[in-house]
C-alpha cells in the first residue's frame, strides 16, 4: 500500500461525524432543554402576573420538543422508559394544544 492508498482509505474512514462533535451537541441540547424550561416558567409566570392568564403556547412547544426528544431516544436505545417518558409528553403536549385550540376558538 503506497502513501496516496493510505490517506484515501483515511479519508473514507473519516468522513462520518467527529465524535467530539457528536458529544458536543447531545451536551448543546441537554442544556438547550433546560434554558427552554427555564424560559417557559418565566413567560408563563408573567403572562399570569399581566394577564391574569396561562400561557399554553410555550408549554406546548416546550412539551413536542421533550416529547420528540425522548421519542427519538426510544427508537434508538429501545429502552421502556424512554417509551413512557415520551407517552408521558406527548399526552401533555397534546393537553396544552387543546386547551391553545379552545383558547382560540371560542
Amino acid at each position: 500500500m503506497n502513501k496516496d492508498d493510505i490517506l484515501e482509505k483515511s479519508r473514507r474512514e473519516n468522513k462520518g461525524p467527529d465524535e467530539m462533535e457528536q458529544y458536543v451537541m447531545a451536551a448543546a441540547g441537554k442544556i438547550a432543554a433546560k434554558v427552554g424550561m427555564l424560559v417557559c416558567c418565566i413567560v408563563a409566570i408573567l403572562q399570569v402576573i399581566f394577564t391574569d392568564a396561562i400561557s399554553f403556547e410555550s408549554w406546548m412547544i416546550y412539551f413536542s420538543i421533550l416529547a420528540t426528544t425522548f421519542l427519538v431516544k426510544y427508537i434508538k436505545l429501545h429502552s421502556k422508559h424512554e417509551l413512557w417518558v415520551a407517552v408521558l409528553y406527548t399526552v401533555l403536549f397534546i393537553m396544552f394544544a387543546v386547551l391553545f385550540i379552545l383558547r382560540l376558538v371560542g
